[in-house]
């Protein structure tokens, strides 16, 4: 891995890589346990979007359609249908309940884990792998997401081996690496519809590594193209029950729900569930407003797309307030504590207290409130997720100044995956990038030692040449 602060690889001590081969086999034993004992104590698996997931389950086992009603077919497009279908696939196979599809996740987190490791010796060194391993075992979000009815383990499961394809590609400028990285991020919009744009944000570094020239632009258009086409059958049948090739209804959530009623606590002094009830009332009226004028109700394509401009019309108009809540929700979304997702899982501290949840309009209040009413496990993980930001930053640093394509790539992915959710910043938001994210902070932990064993060495040399 050169380029990158001229670190090279922490050497391993005698005895390294059977003390690591121990430490991984200890820590599956731990998950293990703790997937036992979600099956003893029955855990609380879910979450307020699970339960729209399994209704779009049910409909997809039982009447074959993708729609929340098991009577009367109602097309479904708040939802992509992937995390559905994989619940669905379970009950098509007589396997009611969670706890099975829960198994399922925890070992597609392992899956993700592995090719983590395969993915990071092959493109970076064996001592990223190593680190990178133990960090993802013993993550918090790592042990509470699989373990929740929602769709961010099969995303982590689709968007990590698609980043080491294309990594891959990257290295190899084999076109079979470049077209399973673009299936994979098409599979990956089916489940999370963000996906979609990473294409995208990928095309430039493809484009800049291949040095501008004619095949490099060929490589970023197909890039695009096979995950355009691995997306298109969804596309279709909404183009064809809507009359658009809409991706899903999750924008317009995002911005009626969370965007306008976290600007509203700055401008207005609301807070944010009073919020959350006037963007809903005003995101009503507009709709209500719009069939009047049409004369004729409108699909749920139209609702949405209406309650979405009334929203960003509101949120246009507060620009300063706007980029303030972007920028407090990507903090949010990068220091977020997984572990109050691991406690919710198996039930523990229930009554706890919940950000969202604080009747404070003033956020720096808020965040006093949340962290005095948590844990000090909770405190500290919040500390240690500060320190890893700071070395991450350092990182980039030091990527932006290297010539690896693959470091562009994870930390672009990194960087969309923290921006896209702006003032929503949730903690599992940032699931998906939680591997990379810690490989960026792991070499500015480098350049930082490199830094200081330079300085040492300059002042050995100094304290040399001055008793001489």
């Amino acid at each position: 891995m050169s380029g990158v602060c001229a670190a090279a690889p922490w050497p391993l001590r005698p005895g390294g890589e059977r003390a690591f081969g121990l430490a991984v086999l200890a820590l599956l034993g731990l998950r293990l346990l703790l997937v036992l004992l979600l099956w003893a104590v029955g855990g609380e698996p879910l979450q307020p979007d699970s339960p729209l997931y399994l209704q779009l389950a049910a409909a997809l086992a039982g009447p074959g359609w993708f729609s929340a009603d098991l009577e009367v077919y109602t097309p479904e497009v708040f939802r992509t249908p992937g995390y559905p279908a994989y619940l669905a696939a379970f009950l098509a196979q007589g396997v009611p309940g969670t706890f099975w599809p829960l198994v399922g996740q925890e070992l597609l987190y392992l899956l993700a884990v592995a090719v983590f490791f395969v993915g990071t010796r092959a493109l970076l060194d064996g001592g990223l792998a190593r680190a990178v391993v133990i960090f993802l075992l013993i993550e918090p979000g790592g042990l509470a997401y699989p373990k929740l009815i929602l769709s961010d383990t099969l995303n982590l499961a689709l968007m990590v081996p698609a980043l080491f394809a294309l990594g891959a590609h990257v290295r190899s400028q084999r076109w079979s690496w470049l077209i399973l990285a673009g299936l994979l991020l098409g599979a990956a919009a089916w489940v999370r519809p963000a996906a979609f744009l990473l294409p995208v944000v990928f095309a430039p570094v493809l484009i800049v590594a291949g040095r501008f020239r004619r095949v490099a632009f060929l490589r970023a258009g197909l890039l695009m193209l096979v995950a355009t086409l691995t997306l298109s059958p969804w596309l279709g049948r909404n183009v064809l029950l809507f009359g658009t090739p809409t991706l899903s209804g999750q924008a317009s959530n995002m911005f009626v729900h969370y965007h306008l009623p976290y600007v509203w606590e700055v401008t207005r002094g609301l807070p944010f569930q009073e919020g959350q009830r006037q963007a809903a009332a005003l995101a009503e009226q507009a709709v209500a407003t719009a069939q009047i004028e049409r004369g004729a109700p409108l699909n749920a394509v139209e609702r949405l797309k209406v309650a979405q401009a009334a929203a960003l019309d509101q949120l246009k108009a507060q620009p300063e307030a706007y980029a303030q809540r972007w920028a407090i929700g990507m903090l949010k979304t990068l220091l977020g504590p997984g572990l109050l997702d691991a406690y919710a899982a198996y039930g523990h501290q229930a009554e706890r207290v919940r950000f969202s949840t604080i009747d404070e309009a003033s956020f720096a209040r808020k965040i006093m409130t949340f962290l005095a009413g948590q844990d000090w496990l909770v405190l500290a993980e919040v500390a240690v997720r500060a320190l890893l930001l700071g070395l991450a930053l350092v990182g980039a640093v030091a990527i932006l100044r290297a010539g690896n394509a693959f470091l562009w790539i994870i930390m672009l992915f990194s960087a969309y995956t923290v921006f896209v959710p702006g003032p929503m910043g949730l903690t599992r938001l940032r699931f998906a990038a939680e591997g990379f994210l810690f490989l960026q902070a792991w070499i500015g932990l480098r350049c930082l030692r490199e830094l200081f064993d330079s300085a040492r060495a300059r002042l050995g040399g100094l304290s040399a040449r001055t008793a001489a």
